[in-house]
């Protein structure tokens, strides 16, 4: 079956930050968010609000003597709480018409056009995210609730097959109770779509947000409810992934886990999800990392290569799942690209950032730092180059330098394990199908890339690169909803493509239902 674009889709548009129209906008955001902290963010479950024995602060990673929230951290009571009313508002949900439904995604689409600046100061201030990655995942988030909509709008509309005297239809029921287990790394689009897009076809949600970003998950949450979603339907459970997540993953009542973080934990829900018994098949819904490639071959534009590669590997410290982090380049352009790409890392800012011309933030937090810094001296010998940073900004907030490597092993941890920090590595390749091969061998299929002017090379990466993103000459990170549908395979993941077609399915149990209409005596008018 074609998948027909929903032409009537639109995505949202980005702020112009040069205007000082936009600066003034987005400073007086700073100013009023900064008039919350500490945000206290608490367990709500069926619309009420949970008290809480652990109350853990959260602090800006770019100035850790900040604090930005009190974290009210939910009980395994809590949880149990949640799933009981979940279930027991799932039928009441499930035949809500899903034009209601829909018009709630909706609702919440232009309550988040409306508070965009205080939300841009939030997420900067949360998980130190500069400021034109934070406007396109706001935006991104408001795409996820209008494209869902207009999903849910094709999807629940039966799709009839009549004959002379029978009626067949096909059409789509809820699958049950959806945990969404999200990550810090994009704590609004991720989490939004995520919550969304199982709500919209019926399943009422528990949304368990990440530690490190709780604040704006719980903003994202009362937004949700402002728009009108039902108290029972949607219930917020901050606290300690080990506890309440693992807890909920064995839940027999929970039918659906979407799931987006890291592949140890993703394959461990996995192998959870198909050793319970249970009177159905748990679904697991995962998007689990990458090891994220792009190839330079000879007849590459080199300038444009390397601003790519600097955006995409650097790019909010390098803690995305697209990230670049491998570097392949053919013999005779390594020493251009390699200089080239060494300066233009130098002429990087490092900073706090909410200063717009700030391109190098923290990293989330001192457990990402230690890791970091602990990778950074393993490898001390393959250091091509780093961007220094001041001591004084070191100790003020989690950062770490971004390093470029250069190894001749593609099999070692530099070409291998995804670091999820500003790190990349330069490999050299004998030709263009050596090169792809060191890009394909690897445990992940989630984003790549190729700069090459050569017709030939182009369609050989569009056949052979293992990934579920193929970008050529551009960067490979930023993926927009229904233009780039994102998600990969391999370890990188299970299930469909975020902000794709077929999204909404995986929340969903098709069901087919054939009338014979000869029987009662009447043949239907055509």
């Amino acid at each position: 079956m074609n998948y027909h674009h929903n032409s009537n889709f639109q995505n949202e548009t980005l702020r112009d930050f040069s205007r000082e129209e936009e600066r003034s906008i987005l400073n007086k955001g700073f100013v009023s968010i900064r008039k919350e902290f500490p945000i206290q963010v608490y367990p709500i479950i069926s619309g009420k609000t949970k008290k809480s024995s652990l109350i853990v602060p959260t602090q800006n990673p770019a100035n850790t003597s900040e604090k930005i929230a009190d974290i009210h951290y939910a009980s395994i009571k809590d949880a149990e709480e949640a799933t009981k009313y979940s279930v027991q508002f799932f039928e009441t949900w499930k035949s809500t018409k899903p034009d209601i439904r829909i018009g709630f995604l909706k609702k919440a689409a232009n309550i988040l056009r409306s508070q965009k600046a205080e939300l841009t100061a939030l997420i900067s201030l949360e998980v130190g995210k500069g400021i034109k990655d934070i406007d396109a995942e706001i935006a991104e988030a408001i795409d996820f609730c209008e494209f869902y909509a207009k999903e849910a709008e094709n999807i629940f509309q039966p799709r009839k097959r009549d004959l002379l005297g029978e009626e067949n239809i096909y059409t789509y029921i809820p699958r049950g109770v959806t945990l969404v287990v999200a990550p810090w790394n994009f704590p609004l689009a991720i989490l939004c779509g995520m919550t969304v897009a199982p709500l919209v076809a019926g399943n009422p949600v528990i949304m368990k947000p990440a530690e490190q970003s709780s604040a704006i998950a719980f903003k994202l949450f009362n937004i949700l409810i402002e728009a009108g979603i039902p108290s029972s339907a949607l219930h917020f459970l901050p606290g300690k992934g080990e506890e309440i997540g693992a807890y909920l993953v064995k839940h027999p009542e929970i039918h659906t886990i979407n799931f987006t973080g890291s592949r140890a934990v993703g394959l461990g829900m996995i192998r959870e999800a198909a050793s319970q018994n249970l009177k159905f098949v748990k679904k697991v819904v995962a998007e689990m990392g990458g090891k994220n490639a792009l190839i330079v071959d000879e007849d590459a534009d080199l300038d444009e290569a390397v601003i790519a590669s600097i955006q995409s590997a650097f790019g909010f410290q390098g803690q995305k799942c697209s990230a670049l982090s491998r570097i392949i380049l053919l013999e005779s352009k390594y020493d251009t690209f390699k200089n080239r790409f060494i300066d233009a890392l130098q002429s990087l800012k490092p900073g706090l950032p909410e200063d717009p011309s700030v391109k190098v933030g923290p990293v989330i937090d001192s457990e990402s730092k230690t890791r970091l810094d602990g990778i950074a001296s393993q490898f001390t010998s393959k250091i091509l180059s780093k961007l220094k940073i001041e001591e004084g900004q070191k100790h003020s907030g989690h950062f770490v330098e971004p390093i470029v490597f250069e190894s001749e092993d593609p099999s070692s941890p530099l070409g291998q394990t995804e670091f999820f920090g500003p790190y990349v590595t330069l490999f050299k390749a004998k030709n263009f199908e050596d090169a792809m091969k060191i890009a394909n061998n690897v445990d992940y299929a989630l984003t790549g890339g190729i700069f090459s002017r050569n017709p030939k090379n182009i369609q050989y990466a569009k056949e052979k690169f293992e990934v579920g993103n193929l970008y050529i000459n551009r960067g490979i990170t930023g993926a927009v909803v229904d233009r780039q549908p994102f998600g990969g395979y391999k370890l990188s993941g299970v299930g469909a493509k975020a902000g794709g077609p077929d999204y909404l399915k995986q929340f969903l149990e098709p069901i087919s239902i054939t009338e014979n209409t000869m029987r009662r005596g009447f043949i239907p008018e055509t």
